[in-house]
């Protein structure tokens, strides 16, 4: 029982001065159900090479990527819930040791299980070692070992008969050594596929740790007399030598080591109430939970992830804790409701509601207010003054409730203390030197003794020689150009600007004020803060959060404009410059404003109080007070960090019609192709697209644009939407703007195609033109083949009708002829010719049998026409005694192949013999020439008889015959110009017929 309480005693002692040496506390997130963990309990931790952290619980495995998660269970693959180790292979494999169900490895695609069922030694899974391509897997009773590559399972046998709890595995030498719980060391012999024993000399081993080649070793506290944590070199632990060191009085389970090889463990305090997070060194552990802002004792598991530098922490009862080791924002406790801070030297002042308090690195100097009310009632005891008689500016107070500290003022490593009831002076050694019964809203040095006061609500003063002789110099308010309600003063070159909360902006120069409103040179009123920035510019905010960057000596003018919505925040509480950048505070953080970037610290880098209340710069350091506290911002690291740069924007959760796309386009939760094509009726799609690992999501905003089109506006969600779209093709771009850097990235994110319904495709739009097209060319083709059936029928009908015609015409002609032969017989008989009259009627039977046979025919060959016309022309000849001379002219005419329309040319020679000659014509001469041109056959029939006299009008007393052959010209379609007559009484008569070329091959 007294040792108990002794070591109670201890610890007490301890505690107290961890939390008295150690005020520093660092930024930590908790993760817990509230957030979707899968259990509170969490006992493995895992930060794979893709940036993706994984929470293994007692009931499922969580994902964790930039905040967000997602849970798995049995039901979605593992062999059981309850997930104790987490390991990934050299291929990224990662397997997950559960606590009752085996083995589960996920490569990507999918989970596999391994248990007792298909050759595991046990179930029960406590540790996982990746070694060589090879999984070594602790379990309850036993490893076994997998192969990554054939999945072979092999089972090293032991010459024991024990139970072997397995609670680590460490490399030394290429050789691979087993720690048991209470059966002692064993070293893998993978020749031989045994665990070969080497000794029991350490008992109730809960967790082993080698760094470098020392190893730690965690054992039950009462076994080991309260020394639970044994460190040893590599080599004595595996000999069974005794440990080198000997600390720490509680159940350890897990270690690890940071960047900078500091160790860290947890335990969950199973004997004594000692659990909680330590920082280990060679004598001793120093507790962690307070610093780290971590509320629970019951530390299971670590994690360290060296990119972003946080250290992961597993409970049993609060969930998860990630704590940023950076040390780029430290919150100090120790002082609170910090009114102002000022620097001086190496010391660091801050005037508090309670007094001021000067630090340094060696001591701490505490001025109370009761000694402030103390040299001010000093003051007035003695009746000192200062002051001319003239001037009216101090305050009685009556009592210390009176006394309220309002700011700190640095003059020339000066410092001075701002009040309610005046104003005091520091000396040298941080002392109070002097009072100045001087009551101001805003004090000013333009000189070692000079200054500038604004009383409030009241007027501007300026005093000189303070302390000796001083003088007052009051601003009449009747002076529109004088200023009133100043809330900071900013000298540039030799003027000073006087910055008012309700007046805007004034000049001072050379003993006079100059109103910038009253002027009409701005018009800005309501002021808050100004500063002068490593330009010698001006920079001005207004009550609407909005940031103004002027130049105002020579003529004023507006450099920049930093809207309100270009910051993060509504009111702006302080207003700083550093190198380029601006130091804007506001009630959601802090801005680092350079050239329209933001580097944006708030939660996520640790300042969770934002109730700023003052700030200075100290170098490269930022102070902020807070009434909790103050933060020591290291600027340089937080702008000079070293830059996050994503390679490609990853793409997930792809849903297409508000369900999950194809799960084989994924590989580790990502969608793999650059595109998706989707047919009309999928056209709502929506993923979510972000960058892996990043130290601070909630530090990024997203937008998005489609093809040509305008950015979507900045916003918090990533998951893009887009409803309802239309046939077509889409590329999608995203843009990123990372808050913790002030950069901003821009990559191609998915190309999404909306294939049109058939019927809007080009195929099918041309197969229906096609079968328009078509459908109006057989339309057009049958109209026409009907026109032409129609014109054929007409054309048969008319070819028929000239048929008859011509066959009317050839049965009128052939009587006429008829009848004019036999004229001719009568003739002969009469004149007791009977030579004549014979021959003449064997040549008529023969032309009558001709024309008889001709006479069915349309067409007869040129050569038929010239034999017809040679036997008429005979007979006729016979009345004429052969006295009329015939020339047929053929003209290299094919005659045999060249058709003429049958009896065409008779009426017209009939004409010659009735006509052209008598018994007194001399040499009379019948010519009928046949030509050729340009495809017409042209037939002239040539007499050199008396010609067509007044007798013989063509117009009146036209000869029957001629009739006829002009009417089968017109039926048979010939030109109009076919025919033509020409006489003369001296040259005789040419009659000429002009007929389309016809050939029988035609």
């Amino acid at each position: 029982m007294l040792y108990f309480i002794k070591n109670k005693l201890i610890l007490f002692v301890y505690l107290l001065c961890s939390q008295l040496a150690f005020t520093q506390s660092y930024p930590s997130k908790n993760i817990t159900t509230l957030n979707g963990l899968s259990s509170n309990s969490v006992y493995s931790i895992k930060k794979d090479s893709r940036g993706i952290l994984w929470v293994g619980t007692s009931a499922g495995v969580s994902k964790i990527v930039n905040n967000k998660i997602t849970n798995f269970y049995e039901e979605d693959g593992l062999a059981y819930n309850n997930c104790w180790a987490i390991e990934e292979d050299s291929n990224h494999n990662l397997w997950l040791g559960s606590y009752g169900g085996g083995l589960t490895v996920y490569d990507g695609n999918k989970f596999s299980i391994y248990n007792i069922n298909n050759g595991l030694v046990n179930n029960h899974i406590r540790k996982i070692y990746y070694n060589n391509r090879k999984v070594f897997v602790g379990t309850e009773n036993g490893i076994s070992i997998i192969n990554i590559d054939s999945k072979e399972i092999l089972t090293p046998t032991y010459n024991m008969d024990v139970e072997l709890k397995v609670m680590g595995f460490f490399k030394f030498k290429k050789v691979i050594y087993v720690q048991t719980y209470r059966n002692g060391l064993f070293k893998y012999d993978e020749v031989k596929n045994q665990l070969v024993f080497l000794h029991h000399n350490y008992d109730s081993v809960f967790s082993i740790f080698k760094n470098k080649n020392s190893i730690m070793v965690s054992f039950d506290g009462f076994t080991h007399k309260n020394k639970s944590i044994k460190k040893f070199s590599t080599e004595d632990y595996i000999n069974g030598i005794k440990p080198t060191n000997e600390f720490g009085n509680s159940v350890f389970w897990d270690f690890i080591y940071d960047n900078n090889q500091s160790i860290y463990g947890v335990a969950d305090g199973i004997n004594y109430p000692t659990g909680g997070v330590f920082k280990l060194d060679n004598k001793a552990v120093l507790k962690e939970n307070i610093r780290f802002n971590i509320n629970s004792t019951k530390q299971w598991c670590l994690e360290y992830d060296e990119k972003n530098n946080d250290l992961l922490v597993g409970t049993l009862d609060k969930g998860l804790f990630k704590v940023n080791l950076s040390k780029k924002v430290n919150f100090y406790d120790k002082i609170k409701n910090i009114i102002d801070v000022q620097t001086k030297e190496n010391k660091i002042l801050f005037l508090t509601k309670s007094g001021l308090i000067i630090k340094s690195k060696k001591k701490k100097i505490n001025i109370s207010k009761e000694e402030f009310y103390s040299e001010f009632k000093t003051f007035y005891k003695s009746k000192k003054s200062l002051f001319n008689e003239g001037f009216s500016g101090h305050f009685q107070g009556n009592s210390l409730n009176d006394l309220e500290f309002l700011s700190l003022t640095k003059n020339n490593e000066e410092i001075w203390v701002n009040t309610t009831i005046g104003i005091f002076k520091l000396s040298d050694s941080n002392s109070i030197q002097n009072y100045y019964p001087i009551y101001a809203n805003t004090f000013y040095f333009t000189s070692k003794d000079n200054a500038f006061f604004q009383r409030p609500y009241s007027h501007v003063y300026t005093l000189d020689n303070i302390g000796t002789k001083t003088k007052s110099t009051v601003f009449e308010l009747s002076n529109k150009n004088n200023p009133r309600d100043i809330i900071s003063i900013n000298k540039i070159g030799d003027k000073s600007y006087f910055s008012s909360k309700f007046s805007g902006l004034y000049q001072y120069e050379k003993g006079r004020f100059t109103s910038f409103l009253e002027d009409s040179i701005w018009s800005e009123k309501e002021l808050t803060h100004s500063i002068v920035n490593n330009k010698e510019q001006l920079v001005i905010s207004n009550t609407r959060g909005t940031i103004f960057i002027t130049e105002p000596n020579d003529s004023f003018k507006i450099a920049d404009t930093i809207e309100n919505n270009k910051i993060i925040g509504n009111t702006i509480l302080f207003l700083k410059s550093y190198k380029e950048h601006l130091i804007i505070g506001t009630e959601k953080g802090i801005n680092l404003y350079k050239n329209g970037s933001i580097t944006f610290l708030d939660e996520e880098q640790g300042i969770t109080n934002k109730l700023f209340t003052c700030a200075t710069l100290i170098d490269n350091k930022l102070l902020v007070g807070t009434n909790k506290g103050y933060y020591e911002i290291n600027l340089e690291s937080i702008l000079n960090d070293s830059e996050f740069k994503p390679t490609r924007f990853n793409i997930s959760d792809v849903k297409v019609n508000y369900r999950d796309i194809d799960s084989s386009n994924f590989y580790w939760f990502d969608y793999t192709k650059k595109s998706v094509e989707l047919p009309y009726n999928q056209n709502t799609v929506s993923f979510t697209f972000d960058i892996n690992n990043h130290p601070y999501p909630n530090k990024l905003k997203y937008r998005y644009k489609l093809s040509n089109k305008d950015w979507s506006p900045w916003s918090n969600e990533n998951t893009i939407r887009l409803n309802y779209l239309t046939n077509g093709s889409y590329d999608i771009t995203g843009e990123i703007k990372d808050y913790s850097n002030g950069k901003t990235y821009k990559n191609s994110l998915l190309k999404i195609i909306i294939t049109p319904p058939f019927w809007n495709t080009w195929w099918f739009m041309s197969l229906c033109v096609g079968i328009l097209l078509y459908s109006f060319y057989l339309f057009y083709r049958s109209k026409v083949n009907r026109i032409k059936k129609e014109e054929e029928i007409k054309q048969d009908i008319l070819k028929r009708i000239s048929a008859t015609k011509i066959e009317a015409l050839q049965s009128q002609m052939n009587p006429h002829f008829i009848f004019n032969a036999m004229n001719s017989i009568q003739n002969f008989i009469i004149d007791n010719d009977i030579d004549n009259s014979l021959k003449y009627m064997g040549e008529f039977s023969k032309l009558i049998r001709n024309t008889l046979h001709n006479s069915s025919l349309q067409y007869i060959s040129l050569a038929e026409e010239i034999s017809y016309l040679k036997t008429y022309i005979e007979l006729e000849n016979l009345r004429f005694q052969n006295k009329i001379e015939i020339k047929i002219k053929l003209n290299s005419i094919d005659t045999n192949n060249t058709v003429i329309p049958p009896m065409l040319l008779q009426p017209l020679v009939e004409n010659v013999f009735k006509h052209a000659f008598d018994n007194n014509s001399e040499n009379p001469i019948l010519t009928i020439d046949f030509n050729q041109k340009n495809n017409f056959l042209i037939c002239n029939i040539i007499d050199n008889g008396k010609g067509l006299n007044n007798n013989f009008k063509i117009t009146k007393h036209q000869s029957k015959g001629i009739k006829l052959v002009k009417e089968r010209l017109q039926l048979l379609n010939q030109p109009t110009d076919s025919f033509s007559i020409t006489s003369s009484t001296i040259k005789g008569t040419i009659v000429t017929i002009t007929l389309k070329n016809t050939t029988l091959n035609n």
